[in-house]
């Protein structure tokens, strides 16, 4: 529509210069046209049409959602528009957005990004979003930056459930006390696969009632993580009575983990 727009006004703009020139050629005199009712106000018209509508695209580009359901995006992809406001370029994001209760799905949208935050918005970085709630498809960058710490880790629990670390294991993650661990003992059970390595692990754990339990358990870990599971580490964890012989490990997420966790990769490790 705006391409339709613009063309129109350009011809309107090509009549407006070409008219007296032919009225010159043909002798009937330059202001037979430039004195028509009609010439100033198509000359204003071609104007209009050349400038408006591309002034307007940049306005509602420029549109942000100022309100939404919270959620996170792996930017697959980032390319400049062309636009500059203050000085500050106008860049095309490409994400995969992750929402609480859904599968990741592609998205796309365009911000207004200061020159010295463009280093974070590059491919693989994690950005919150903002989700309209009337259409899905329709997201924008949370300049608030106000996606929590706990919605970011409610939402990483969800998809490594979906990943295929057991729901017990969540449940202990979200409901349980935070206690040390020492890592008595390491011991690969296969090969990485997706980029975690499977591991027989025995901790010994004390409980706040100074019960101290030693426990089995295998984890999936990755490949990022690995450097934190050797033998006499001393390692956070997550523990339930209601579980006791298990614990879901509080190891620091690393931006590999992120990546794989927001990617939309939904195969089982």
């Amino acid at each position: 529509m705006i391409k339709m727009l613009t063309t129109t006004g350009i011809l309107c703009i090509l009549a407006v210069a070409l008219l007296p020139l032919y009225a010159n050629f043909t002798g009937n005199g330059v202001t037979s046209i430039t004195d028509a009712s009609w010439y100033k106000p198509l000359l204003y018209i071609g104007i209009a049409l050349v400038f408006i509508p591309s002034i307007l695209g940049t306005v509602f580009s420029l549109r942000t959602i100022k309100s939404g359901e919270s959620a996170v995006g792996l930017i697959r992809r980032v390319q400049q528009t062309g636009t500059y406001v203050n000085e500050q370029p106008q860049l095309n994001i490409e994400v995969m957005v992750t929402r609480q209760g859904q599968q990741p799905y592609p998205a796309s949208f365009q911000a207004i990004i200061p020159q010295t935050s463009i280093p974070q918005f590059q491919p693989g970085s994690v950005i919150p979003l903002l989700v309209s709630a009337q259409n899905p498809a329709k997201v924008g960058l949370d300049r608030n930056g106000q996606v929590s710490q706990e919605q970011m880790q409610s939402l990483l629990n969800e998809q490594m459930i979906r990943q295929g670390v057991a729901p017990e294991t969540m449940e202990i993650a979200r409901n349980g006390e935070q206690l040390y661990a020492k890592v008595l003992d390491v011991v690969p059970m296969g090969n990485s696969r997706d980029g975690k390595i499977p591991l027989q692990l025995t901790l010994s754990v004390t409980t706040s009632t100074g019960e101290t339990r030693t426990i089995h358990t295998q984890k999936d870990i990755f490949e990022s993580s690995l450097s934190q599971i050797q033998q006499g580490h001393i390692i956070r964890v997550m523990y339930s009575s209601k579980y006791p012989d298990d614990v879901a490990l509080m190891l620091q997420t690393g931006e590999q983990d992120l990546q794989r966790a927001f990617g939309g990769q939904t195969d089982r490790a």
